[in-house]
């Protein structure tokens, strides 16, 4: 079968976790994220998910919850501004750090086929983690 490692949110900006799955035999990664509206926040969160997929060669699908303005479920003057938002932008990452579907803002349905055989092909291809040094002196 396929094992999955289990993140959330902001464990994205830490890509030894990644690292970690696939050391333990994670093939993919499951992601769930109330990713904070913002500047530049969207293009972060695309960033942070396809180096982190890339980082340890996994699948990574990466859930984001919907933005409740896009989803027309909150009032712009109703709204809590210390609630959480969220952007959507839910998406699935291969091992070679392609994204290889997504959603946008507004909630969806997503479907993927993953395979483990690509997440060994792309281990032979790109051996970053049986490369990768733990010294800090070398």
């Amino acid at each position: 079968g396929l094992r999955i490692g289990l993140a959330t949110c902001y464990d994205v900006r830490f890509p030894e976790l990644f690292r970690a799955h696939a050391d333990a035999g994670a093939q993919l990664s499951l992601l769930p994220a109330s990713w904070g509206a913002g500047p530049g926040k969207r293009e972060q969160w695309e960033l942070l998910i396809r180096a982190r997929a890339l980082d340890a060669t996994v699948w990574l699908a990466a859930v984001g919850q919907a933005d409740p303005a896009a989803t027309g479920t909150l009032e712009a003057e109703a709204a809590d501004p210390t609630a959480p938002t969220g952007i959507g932008h839910s998406a699935v990452v291969g091992p070679d750090g392609t994204v290889r579907q997504r959603l946008g803002a507004t909630p969806g349905l997503l479907v993927a086929e993953i395979s483990s055989d690509e997440v060994t092909a792309v281990r032979r291809k790109v051996s970053v983690l049986a490369n990768r040094r733990l010294s800090r002196n070398v």
